[in-house]
């Protein structure tokens, strides 16, 4: 029997059915756009290390095993390293919607948040054609109205104004207090949006919060549960493009992974932002292979009740 989850992993080449489909996008110039730290070009590869050195096939929290979960990895997507934006965010879309159309769940490792813009699109485009539900995982809320330009701070605000993503079954959870401007704030409360910043969860934990936005992403269909590991206090997570002094903590995130996990609507989990060039001992990148597995075992909890 399989030991450890790297034992899982197949070539996505050899393993035309499975359970659920890595992918990378090494692609970071969204966040220099928004002034943030250049590097998460390598976050794919940072995390596929961390979660093929450590994490094994049992968990002992959820007595869950994970030995039968058929884990297929695509690998990196060709995206260029110099400013070609938009055909970048075209391959991602494009290779995404041929994944989610191959397979039942696609996982992201990101790469710069901007790569969501692409993604959620194309979610839609491989489910009904209807408007998608999610939830953002953020410190930040990634709304800003920059028209011509699809930077890390954007992507949620361009969803939401094209109606790709409703704003009723959209929550964001976690936004700091002082990280977000009064314009986006009251932007998304006129999409109808939910809102639960970082305090409320720190006061009364994760999983209630996370429960209610998943009843909401779902209630109409397919939804993706989106990442961005800045939102860890950065006592946690010193390897992102936006580092906060304060956030979730481990156990927070894992709990959300989890819950993501066991909801079969969520078709698209990402992980993103994680800048493996302000690491501290891949602190940074083991937590991102820890959030991971936990939404890994969601999915193996759910196929084996």
């Amino acid at each position: 029997m399989p030991t450890f989850i790297r034992d899982l992993l197949r070539p996505a080449t050899e393993l035309a059915q499975a359970d659920v489909c890595l992918v990378g996008l090494p692609l970071d110039f969204g966040t220099v756009l928004e002034g943030g730290r250049a590097g998460a070009a390598g976050g794919p590869e940072a995390i596929r290390r961390e979660l093929c050195r450590y994490h094994k096939t049992y968990n002992l929290e959820h007595n869950v095993s994970l030995e039968g979960l058929r884990i297929a990895d695509a690998g990196n997507l060709d995206l260029r390293p110099t400013p070609d934006h938009e055909a970048n965010h075209q391959t991602i879309r494009a290779e995404l919607t041929r994944l989610l159309l191959q397979y039942p769940r696609v996982v992201v490792l990101g790469g710069s948040h901007d790569c969501t813009y692409s993604t959620v699109r194309a979610l839609r485009d491989a489910t009904n054609g209807q408007a998608v539900g999610g939830i953002n995982l953020d410190a930040h809320a990634d709304v800003k109205d920059r028209p011509g330009l699809l930077s890390s701070g954007t992507p949620f605000g361009r969803l939401l104004r094209e109606e790709v993503l409703a704003g009723e079954r959209f929550t964001e959870i976690g936004l700091h207090s002082n990280l977000n401007t009064r314009e986006d704030i009251d932007f998304l409360h006129q999409q109808q949006a939910t809102l639960v910043p970082l305090a409320h969860v720190q006061h009364d934990g994760m999983a209630g919060y996370m429960r209610r936005a998943l009843r909401r992403a779902t209630a109409a269909g397919p939804a993706f549960v989106s990442f961005d590991i800045d939102g860890c206090a950065e006592a946690y997570a010193p390897a992102v493009s936006a580092p906060s002094a304060d956030g979730f903590t481990p156990r927070q995130a894992v709990e959300a992974a989890f819950l993501a996990g066991k909801e079969p609507e969520v078709l698209l989990f990402e992980l993103m932002e994680l800048n493996p060039l302000f690491d501290r001992d891949n602190q940074t990148a083991r937590l991102a292979a820890t959030i991971l597995t936990a939404y890994l075992t969601g999915i193996a909890a759910t196929l084996s009740a």
